[in-house]
């Protein structure tokens, strides 16, 4: 997280962590994606983006439906550079970041639930459409099939969406 302006993007996956949908979006009206870090060797697709430290802090308001500009509630740099997990206190969704690693010396972090015990719930056509397109973005080489099945595989999405619904909403695009 250098820099000022710092923005770049790109795939970044995050080993020892498995995608789940859960609790509840008044955005999407539906439950949405986080981030459970697991010793298994899961593995969650996800998108990389090189951002400043004050970058850093305005996505974590605005993910929690805070104010920007507003008052720093991320751990300091050294400590992100330094730790492997943090928590917000009341922060309800996005209040907690792991660290899933370091590229070209920056940390990178994951922003994800705040607690574990939020209720598995099902994520809306359009919720499941942008994840869809974000991974046919950020990975160009990826096949609608293998979206379809990590996808399917994914708690929240597994047993709870039936398999030709979801063929059609990620194979139809």
């Amino acid at each position: 997280m250098p820099g000022q302006n710092a923005s770049k993007g790109g795939p970044g996956d995050h080993a020892d962590a498995r995608p789940l949908l859960c609790g509840h979006s008044n955005s999407w009206d539906a439950a949405i994606a986080f981030v459970r870090h697991t010793s298994s060797g899961a593995h969650t697709y996800g998108r990389m983006f090189l951002i400043s430290y004050g970058q850093f802090n305005d996505v974590v308001r605005q993910e929690n439906a805070r104010d920007v500009p507003g008052a720093i509630v991320v751990p300091p740099y050294d400590e992100l550079a330094h730790g492997d997990h943090w928590q917000i206190d009341g922060y309800r969704l996005y209040g907690r970041f792991i660290k899933t690693g370091v590229e070209d010396g920056h940390p990178v972090l994951t922003l994800t639930a705040t607690q574990d015990n939020f209720a598995v719930g099902k994520p809306s056509e359009a919720y499941v459409k942008t994840i869809a397109a974000g991974l046919e973005e950020a990975y160009p080489c990826i096949r609608k099939s293998e979206i379809l099945d990590y996808v399917g595989k994914t708690e929240g999405i597994r047993g709870l969406i039936q398999p030709d619904t979801l063929a059609g909403w990620i194979m139809a695009r």
